[in-house]
């Protein structure tokens, strides 16, 4: 009798453990299947980078164009302020469609670029928080370097925390310097891109080599030429900013586009409705 009543006792514990279990596991179930109704997944963001001693303001008239012809629905600023703090505005949500992310360094004219590559990956470790898995980077003039030095120094960072770079368009690129400080950025280019004479600042971009050999990257580099036979966009000569190409390397891919006449000019490539139509081609390719 006293087996008995012990084997029954066995097996109300095991009745009940069981039980207890299934519960466990409906209450996981269920705070998945919420989290997973809140959390956005799957998003592309088109990230722009504005130039020296701007802000947003230069980024506006493209990010519109790519709202009116129906690219992306949302406009979002983000504001990395003078100490580095980023604010990221508002937070992504699952009726957003391509949002196009908007970033202003109040700190515009900061040249050191390992500072401004931090402040850039804090914005993607935020934006893979909110479900953005690619990005596309845009990046008008120093804006680039921006983009260049995040490149370099993320190359080997981790996936899980980052957005996975999908393309990046390139404006008024200072690759082999600006013609006001490096005298070298007017030099002549090997068929690769590569400059005859390379600059320091040239240089320092060459683990971009790396980079782009060990991701797939689309890339497209646009400039100007506002100044005829003087190959320049009064800010960058055409030869510096072309020699992006030399980084560049399979399987990552290269096309440029020369924009000429008065809206070639430096600052105007950004309010240009070429380079628009450009930009939203090659992004929906």
């Amino acid at each position: 009798m006293k087996k008995h009543s012990h084997i029954m006792t066995i097996i109300i514990i095991v009745f009940l453990a069981l039980i207890g279990y299934a519960v466990f596991e409906s209450l996981s179930a269920h705070q998945q299947s919420t989290n997973s109704k809140t959390t956005v997944s799957g998003k592309t963001a088109t990230v722009f980078f504005h130039g020296y001693g701007s802000s947003r303001n230069a980024e506006k008239s493209m990010a519109q164009y790519l709202v009116d012809h129906g690219y992306s629905n949302r406009r979002m600023d983000v504001t990395v302020k003078e100490n580095g703090e980023v604010n990221m505005g508002r937070t992504i949500t699952d009726s957003d469609k391509n949002p196009l992310i908007l970033v202003q360094f109040d700190s515009n004219k900061n040249q050191d670029f390992n500072k401004t590559a931090d402040w850039v990956k804090t914005i993607m470790t935020n934006l893979k928080k909110e479900g953005v898995d690619q990005v596309n980077l845009v990046g008008h003039s120093m804006g680039n370097m921006a983009i260049a030095y995040y490149l370099m120094n993320t190359a080997k960072a981790n996936n899980d925390t980052l957005p996975v770079v999908k393309k990046q368009i390139d404006l008024a690129g200072t690759y082999n310097g600006l013609m006001l400080t490096e005298k070298e950025s007017n030099s002549a280019l090997y068929d690769n891109g590569q400059p005859m004479n390379q600059s320091a600042y040239f240089n320092r971009l060459l683990p971009l080599r790396d980079y782009y050999q060990s991701h797939t990257i689309q890339v497209l580099n646009i400039y100007g030429n506002s100044q005829g036979a003087g190959n320049n966009d009064t800010t960058v000569y055409n030869n510096s900013s072309k020699s992006l190409k030399y980084f560049v390397q399979s399987p990552s891919t290269y096309e440029e586009k020369l924009i000429t006449g008065a809206d070639g000019q430096h600052s105007k490539l950004h309010e240009n409705k070429e380079v628009d139509a450009a930009m939203l081609a090659f992004l929906k390719k």
